[in-house]
């Protein structure tokens, strides 16, 4: 963003702000930026790795011997998956709408406190319904996580610095997978101590993991850099500095209240689009998240292989996004990443279906291939709607709503993945991701033109034009001084 007019982010030193704005020391700028990486990334990071290992441990319990002692035949399996996202889906909104006053020292804490007990519950259910009362009270408790650790970011850092950090929240997704798999290994080899199954004990340890990282965040979580005890005053002065040189992203020139910025969120057509395209994604990163474990073991592999094996996947996947987001930052780009990692994905997917399900060495390669572009996409789109949409209260409702339309494909990934071909390959799943995700690339490659069009028109605009915007009220990522990241 640059608030002077003709000006790109990329050709900004100071991620352009007024031009009265404050001068940014930038090797204090920089040595600012490590140490809030050093304070905040890894906080966060365990918030994301414990919310992602506690709704996922469902598919390790299954191959671990829950689905026998639930009598999860039919689709059980897939609807205990599936109700998970209706309430995820039902209180994503209002949750990223409130952070700012109920506090995110506070919210945060209590969010992954409230989820751990549900999960240290679900260890003792007896049957079908029990398990999905707590798959509902999960989905409710972890639904504003992710959208608040958003907002949460773009409050500390400049929308260049977004990407990587957002990179972080997914990355961590992606490990979760492989801690996972890990622990699945592990505590499923307990079976039958102190009288519980193994897939009891894995709950019951995830759940015990995740309540105290619940009770220790609350002393670790500043609301803002004001209260953090951590950053020096000549510190907090330099974030104060930047904040001003950003204050379009910021606030809205206006001042107005959360709900004109709510409703400006709702009808914009960008926000829809970003939303949808996440819809698409998330189908993907939901039903591989969740399915993986049981689409390796249909290769011909054992339970105990197949809890190793999704190791290196989910390693591999947390490396490309890594680099991604890395070099998605550096070019302060969004969509010249996004397009190529959908659409090597997409190739995973055509493999899945294609190879021969007698080639297990090739499949399992194709999971590979899968994952490459898989949280890459997820994770940047995240990155690119919060960069998009200026005004606190606006990029909160954009998140929130991008966030909700996202994670409404939970239900239909929770019931793609079932066995209908005679040899064992999950044709309908692997299809209807194969699809989803190239709707997504086309989804990312519209909103580059539409945005660049719109960064065009406004580097056009003369000097009474840009004056007559102004004062029609067009503020915030509408102001004729701001630019959209590409």
């Amino acid at each position: 963003m640059d608030t002077k007019p003709h000006s790109t982010l990329s050709q900004s030193p100071v991620s352009a702000g007024p031009a009265h704005g404050s001068e940014i020391d930038l090797v204090a700028e920089k040595k600012l930026i490590r140490k809030l990486d050093r304070w905040l990334a890894p906080v966060m990071a365990i918030f994301v790795l414990v919310a992602y290992l506690d709704r996922s441990a469902i598919g390790n319990a299954a191959i671990a011997g829950m689905s026998e002692d639930l009598d999860l035949t039919g689709d059980r399996l897939n609807v205990a998956v599936t109700v998970f996202y209706v309430t995820y889906i039902a209180f994503g909104i209002p949750t990223s709408l409130c952070l700012k006053k109920a506090r995110p020292s506070r919210l945060i804490p209590l969010l992954i406190i409230a989820w751990s007990a549900v999960v240290i519950g679900s260890a003792f259910v007896t049957n079908y319904a029990g398990l999905l009362a707590t798959r509902l009270l999960l989905g409710t408790f972890e639904s504003g996580l992710l959208p608040c650790l958003t907002i949460y970011i773009s409050t500390f850092y400049k929308r260049e610095e977004q990407a990587r950090r957002i990179s972080y929240l997914f990355v961590s997704a992606a490990l979760s997978g492989a801690f996972g798999g890990l622990l699945a290994y592990g505590l499923t080899s307990i079976h039958g101590a102190g009288g519980l199954a193994g897939w009891r004990w894995l709950f019951l340890i995830e759940g015990a993991i995740s309540m105290v990282v619940g009770l220790v965040a609350g002393f670790v979580l500043p609301d803002t850099f004001e209260s953090a005890k951590w950053l020096s005053e000549e510190e907090k002065a330099l974030l104060r500095a930047r904040a001003e040189n950003t204050r379009i992203y910021h606030d809205s020139s206006k001042g107005l209240g959360w709900k004109y910025q709510a409703k400006l969120a709702f009808t914009d057509p960008k926000v829809w689009l970003f939303s949808g395209c996440q819809f698409c994604s998330n189908t993907c990163s939901f039903a591989f998240g969740t399915f993986l474990p049981v689409i390796i073991k249909g290769f011909g592999y054992s339970s105990v292989e197949t809890q190793l094996l999704t190791v290196p996947v989910y390693i591999w996947a947390s490396l490309m996004y890594i680099t991604t987001s890395y070099l998605s930052d550096r070019k302060a780009r969004r969509a010249v990443f996004m397009i190529p990692m959908a659409l090597i994905t997409a190739t995973g997917y055509a493999l899945l279906l294609g190879v021969s399900m007698d080639s297990a060495g090739a499949l399992y390669f194709a999971t590979f291939v899968t994952a490459t572009g898989i949280y890459s996409i997820v994770g940047l789109n995240e990155a690119w709607v919060s960069n998009s949409n200026a005004g606190y209260h606006k990029r909160a409702a954009a998140i929130g709503m991008q966030q909700t339309i996202g994670n409404s494909s939970g239900i239909m990934a929770g019931q793609i993945y079932r066995l209908t071909a005679a040899d064992g390959r999950f044709t309908i799943g692997h299809s209807v991701s194969l699809g989803a995700v190239l709707i997504a690339a086309v989804g990312y490659a519209t909103l580059y033109v539409v945005l660049r069009r719109t960064n065009r028109r406004r580097d056009g605009m003369s000097v009474e034009e840009r004056a007559r915007a102004i004062n029609a009220g067009m503020d915030g990522d509408r102001h004729p001084d701001f630019r959209y990241v590409l």
